[in-house]
């Protein structure tokens, strides 16, 4: 069902989340906002057009060159992420794209998702992390991601086992209408890690939020 987008520049694409989708804007070389909470009184999955990520590393998505000259691999598919700040240790779930063009977002407001079309830890590019921030019960998963400050660490286990571990340099919160997706889902010449949710004033008329929360990371040594 799901169709990696590694080797495509730019596909198009129809975001669908309960309480926080996208915010419907269509640009033809950029990417969307994986809207990534949902709204407490939320009972559907409205959508939302955008565009797909353009294919990181080479053109057959197998890594690249980064700006000193070194060949950077593919790297590994994540299998779990741990916040040690906000208490976060969790698998990771695929989100990929759905056969009816909908990105797949987490069903459980408890599931952390990757986005199997994007970068992947070790390699070159955005690895890119979304998961909801409520739900119609109470907090969700990423509800305590709005505490993450510039320093915090982040790890992400591979499914070969390694670790690798990252440093928040940036926490933005970006209007839907404004979601800098360049630089979220951007091609990088060295690995990087982005975690998204909602965030800002939740809309009831709307049934969403009028925010994104993203939290962007480093490697380090």
């Amino acid at each position: 069902m799901l169709r990696s987008l590694r080797p495509v520049v730019v596909v198009g694409v129809v975001l669908a989340l309960a309480g926080c989708a996208s915010p419907g804007v269509v640009a033809p070389t950029v990417t969307p906002a994986p809207g990534a909470g949902a709204s407490p009184s939320a009972t559907a999955a409205p959508s939302a057009t955008g565009t797909a990520p353009p294919a990181v590393g080479g053109v057959d998505g197998s890594g690249g060159v980064d700006g000193s000259g070194e060949v950077v691999g593919e790297g590994v598919a994540p299998a779990a992420v741990s916040v040690p700040a906000i208490g976060l240790d969790a698998p990771l779930i695929d989100l990929g794209i759905a056969d009816d063009g909908a990105m797949e977002v987490p069903v459980d407001a408890d599931d952390v998702g990757w986005f199997t079309g994007g970068g992947r830890p070790g390699g070159r590019g955005p690895t890119v992390i979304a998961a909801h921030v409520d739900s119609a019960s109470g907090p969700a998963v990423f509800a305590r991601l709005d505490e993450l400050v510039v320093g915090d660490r982040v790890d992400v286990t591979t499914v070969d086992g390694d670790v690798v571990g990252y440093a928040v340099t940036e926490v933005v919160d970006a209007p839907k209408a404004e979601f800098p997706t360049a630089r979220v889902f951007g091609a990088q010449p060295t690995d990087q890690l982005r975690l998204i949710t909602c965030g800002g004033v939740f809309d009831r008329g709307s049934g969403h939020y009028d925010q994104n929360r993203i939290v962007f990371a480093e490697p380090v040594a």
